[in-house]
Parts: structure tokens; C-alpha cells; sequence
């Protein structure tokens, strides 16, 4: 057996995976079903290519699904190829029979589903902003996975921090771990947190059951981002504020208030490598704005070690 499949019982937990089944034709459903719990426990992403095979990332890596609902780690006999039908389908539900509902976010390429989980979508993008012609979906699975920050939790790290990482390293599912630790109390005291959620992924607001985020965390969802950071510094009085990725100025703007404000920042960012805190323009000023104190930098492979630096470690660059 692959290495990647040989860990399952750490986390058999599955609720996420399952819960994105809705989202697909009955014969292509089917076919998930039969996959093992410790494949579906480990799945980070379905991925729908019309007239390819069927794959999922598990742990950072592809695996291809046969139609009996085995795996396989390169081309093989027997692999589900995904239909016209299963693309079409798959994305009607996610869209709830309603494209013009979820209008705004396919501007932006993606769909938040009911379940909290996110699809990726692809195939012609007009110049008003609608997608037709859809090609591939690509769908996130969001789970809850308790004692995900840990490593920062026990670094004691007080002040704003910054959890940085390629694509899939995992960093919504830490930001989500450390809200709900230090809002019930893992330094010392149960911190106020609001948490800006613009896409639903950390709070899982459109989920039948949402994310525990802790006892004394507040959840503001809306797109402005900005906006909601500047609501939750007025209204709430939180100690920190937590969000994902800052996209541009102006939601810069509104974490350069907060810190003004006396308040912490927890988010997070995209980045390749340690290099890309300094060169990037939104990280860099957001690290020269004072509102983060300290940034974990994720490993692109799962189970490796997370590297901590302070911002003043990064001074000099930021300076140049």
C-alpha cells in the first residue's frame, strides 16, 4: 500500500468527504461511496476533467479512481472517466439549480457549497464575468480537524500571526484550530475573536453543522472584507481579528486600523517560499504595517515542520 494511504486511523473521520457527495451524479456518487474510509478520510480534493479520469488529491499527492472504487497512483485499467453529464450535473447542484444566485463568486472562479466545502470552476469566462462551457471542477474538502495548531498553540505566541503556505498546506484548517484554542482559553485566557468570513470556509456557516471556533469567537459573514474588519473593531471590542488572505489595499487599510486600534491579527497567505513574505506586495506591507508579530510557515508536505519567524527577523528585507 502507498505510503500516503498507510496513516488512516489518526483521522478516520470523514463527515467532509461525505458530505461533498451530494454534488454528484448517482453513477459518479457511487463510485466515491466504495472508496475506503482511509481514502476519504485523507482526501483534500475531487477533481472533475470532462472526458479525463477521475482523481482526487490525498495528502498533497494524485490518486486516480477505478470504477470499483479502488485508487490507483498513475494510469491504470478501469479508471472512471468523467462524462459531459457528470460535469453538468455536478455543476448544477453546486449552483443549487440557481447559476444567477452564485453570480458573483464564479467572477471569481469558485462556488461555496452548502456542505462548507469549495468547488473550483473552469471553462469559458466571458467578459461579464459569467462562466459557460464548464470543463473542470475541482472541490475542495473542508474538514474540522481538532488540534491542527498546535504547534503554534504551544509556541505561546501572543500578538498578531501570519500562516503562510503553498496551496493545500493547510492553512485555513490551522487558522480555524488556533481561533477556537485561544478563544476557549489556550493562553491563558478566552480571548474576544472576530472572525471576517468571506467565503464561509472558516466558519463553515452554510454547513448543517457549522465549525466550533470556541466560546468566545463572533462570526461576521460577508464578502467585504474590509468592511467586516472595520464592523468588528467598532461593534465587538475583539482582541483579535481573523480572516483569511488580504487581497488588496483596502482590506490592508482596515488591518492597518485594527492594529491601531490595539487589536490582534490572525490570517493568513499564499505563498511558494520564505523569499515571498518580502517580494510579494500585499504580504510585505502587511508585515510592515506592525499587525504581525509572528509567521508560521507551513511545509508543502504534510507532516513536516512548520518554521517559525518573528517580523523583526524580516526587518532588514522589509526595509529594503
Amino acid at each position: 500500500m502507498h505510503k500516503i494511504l498507510k496513516k488512516g486511523g489518526a483521522n478516520l473521520k470523514n463527515q467532509g468527504f461525505e458530505s461533498a457527495l451530494y454534488a454528484f451524479s448517482d453513477e459518479l456518487a457511487y463510485v466515491l461511496d466504495k472508496l475506503s474510509p482511509i481514502v476519504k478520510s485523507n482526501a483534500e480534493e475531487i477533481r472533475l476533467r470532462k472526458g479525463l479520469p477521475l482523481c482526487l488529491t490525498v495528502e498533497g499527492e494524485t490518486v486516480f479512481v477505478k470504477t470499483d472504487g479502488t485508487v490507483a497512483f498513475g494510469m491504470a485499467e478501469n479508471l472512471y472517466t468523467v462524462s459531459e453529464k457528470d460535469i453538468k450535473k455536478c455543476f448544477n447542484n453546486i449552483c443549487e439549480n440557481s447559476v444567477y444566485a452564485h453570480e458573483n463568486e464564479l467572477k471569481s472562479g469558485y462556488v461555496m457549497m452548502k456542505n462548507g466545502n469549495r468547488a473550483g470552476v473552469f471553462g469559458t469566462l466571458l467578459d461579464n464575468g459569467c462562466m459557460k462551457n464548464i470543463t473542470s471542477i475541482n472541490i475542495r474538502v473542508a474538514r474540522q480537524i481538532k488540534g491542527a495548531a498546535n504547534d503554534i498553540i504551544n509556541k505561546k505566541l501572543f500578538g498578531g500571526i501570519l500562516i503562510a503556505g503553498p496551496p493545500g498546506s493547510g492553512k485555513t484548517t490551522i487558522l480555524r484550530d488556533l481561533i477556537r484554542q485561544v478563544s476557549n482559553g489556550a493562553l491563558g485566557k478566552n480571548m474576544r475573536i472576530a472572525v471576517i468570513d468571506s467565503r464561509g470556509e472558516i466558519s463553515g456557516v452554510n454547513r448543517e453543522d457549522a465549525y466550533n471556533l470556541g466560546v468566545n469567537t463572533d462570526v461576521l459573514y460577508t464578502e467585504d472584507k474590509a468592511n467586516g474588519v472595520e464592523i468588528a473593531v467598532r461593534t465587538m471590542f475583539p482582541d483579535i481579528v481573523a480572516f483569511d488572505e488580504i487581497g488588496n489595499t483596502s482590506e490592508l487599510d482596515a488591518v492597518r486600523q485594527s492594529f491601531n486600534s490595539g487589536v490582534d491579527i490572525y490570517t493568513t497567505a499564499h505563498i511558494g517560499n520564505i523569499s515571498e513574505l518580502t517580494v510579494r506586495p500585499v504580504v510585505k506591507e502587511l508585515l510592515k504595517s506592525g499587525a504581525i508579530n509572528h509567521i508560521a510557515i507551513l511545509p508543502s508536505l504534510h507532516g513536516g515542520d512548520i518554521t517559525f519567524l518573528t517580523a523583526k527577523e524580516l526587518n532588514f528585507e522589509l526595509a529594503v
